[in-house]
């Protein structure tokens, strides 16, 4: 049993790793490629980043539902081959809205393969869940470092020679390789038992984790206009670049210790302490946004795990759609909260959606101090 939790557990990790890589290699760029070569409003940006999570999020529910009863490999491998096929429109698009359907196709494979590999992760280690699933963050972000680490490469050496949609070919390898690693996962001995509880009822979803995390999205609208803000200031691709580059870092260390400390801590003195740093952030965004975005990445760090930690502990049967449910309620949310970014961007400077940041993370604070 053990040598199987080690084996399984090690192979949805690669492949959380290929796919980062993968992931990061286009979308650390991806910024930079609309705003300088297709030339989109920052409305358009937040339409992009919005309808990501959207997409993203309101597939993880039936990828999350289906998995509690189909083969997980196969759902897998179906999201990976969303994700090679999302590269033909990044490679060949030529309008935003080519892009529109590149980023829709990455997203519908993000919401397939999320919640299945948090269920696998949920199902093979029941104690410490914080800190497997710190692991896995930790892991992922090792790959999003690779993957911006790539991206800064190219902005550095290559970007003057070989255009993004050329660079966007490489981006396929890891890919092929993650394709290959959902193979070597064993089936399991037994199926898990379903519990007959009916889906419909409210406490099955724990609503005040709902809404909170509801609000939370709205101090946390997309890396895009964090990055944005950043090359507002200091004007170079490279060195923002750069600036996401140690941001990484700092989430892949903050993942790793943040889970660790979830089990030591208990759920309402980590998620104060999650809610504190997104306030903290955003108000340094505003005048410092070097500093605020790298407070940024320990605030999402520990946002994550509080999330998903706190659901798989709470969740005992039907772990994969309440794991979507959870997903697109944060997508829904997301959507909204990009849309009105990049509208208060837009009309009132690139302060203003950071302002709408700092004001959603003290109403999180106040609901998780009377309600929790």
């Amino acid at each position: 049993m053990k040598n199987g939790y080690l084996s399984t557990v090690v192979i949805i990790n690669t492949i959380t790793f290929l796919l980062a890589v993968s992931y990061e290699m286009v979308f650390t760029v991806l910024p930079f490629f609309l705003v300088n070569t297709i030339g989109v409003s920052m409305i358009i940006i937040g339409l992009l980043e919005g309808g990501y999570d959207l997409i993203s999020n309101s597939v993880k529910i039936f990828a999350g539902y289906w998995s509690d009863f189909l083969s997980k490999r196969k759902i897998l491998a179906t999201g990976i081959l969303f994700s090679i096929v999302s590269r033909a429109y990044f490679i060949f698009g030529k309008k935003w809205n080519d892009i529109l359907l590149a980023v829709s196709l990455e997203a519908a494979s993000e919401g397939i393969q999320v919640p299945v590999s948090d269920t696998i992760l949920s199902s093979e280690k029941k104690k410490n869940l914080g800190r497997t699933y710190g692991i896995n963050r930790a892991v992922e972000s090792i790959g999003y470092f690779v993957g911006i680490f790539t991206a800064f490469a190219y902005t550095v050496y290559y970007l003057k020679d070989i255009p993004y949609q050329t660079y966007f070919y490489l981006s396929i390898i890891p890919l092929l390789l993650a394709l290959g690693m959902v193979f070597l996962i064993k089936k399991p001995a037994k199926k898990e038992k379903i519990y007959p509880v009916p889906i419909v009822s409210l406490e099955f979803f724990f609503p005040k984790y709902l809404i909170l995390f509801f609000v939370l999205s709205f101090a946390n609208f997309g890396y895009s206009f964090y990055i944005l803000k950043i090359y507002g200031d200091i004007l170079s691709e490279s060195k923002t670049i750069g600036v996401y580059l140690f941001f990484t870092i700092l989430i892949a260390v903050a993942s790793y210790l943040s889970g660790k400390f979830y089990d030591r801590a208990g759920e309402k003195r980590f998620l104060q302490i999650a809610i504190f740093l997104f306030f903290l952030s955003h108000l340094l965004m505003i005048n410092m946004p070097v500093v605020g975005f790298l407070i940024f990445a320990l605030a999402d760090a520990f946002l994550e795990i509080g999330i998903w930690a706190t659901v798989g502990k709470k969740v005992k049967f039907r772990k994969g759609f309440v794991f979507g449910t959870y997903h697109f309620t944060v997508g829904f949310s997301s959507l909204i909260a990009g849309v009105i970014a990049g509208y208060l961007w837009d009309s009132f400077g690139a302060e203003a959606p950071f302002i709408m940041g700092c004001i959603a993370s003290v109403v999180a604070f106040i609901i998780i101090r009377k309600y929790f």
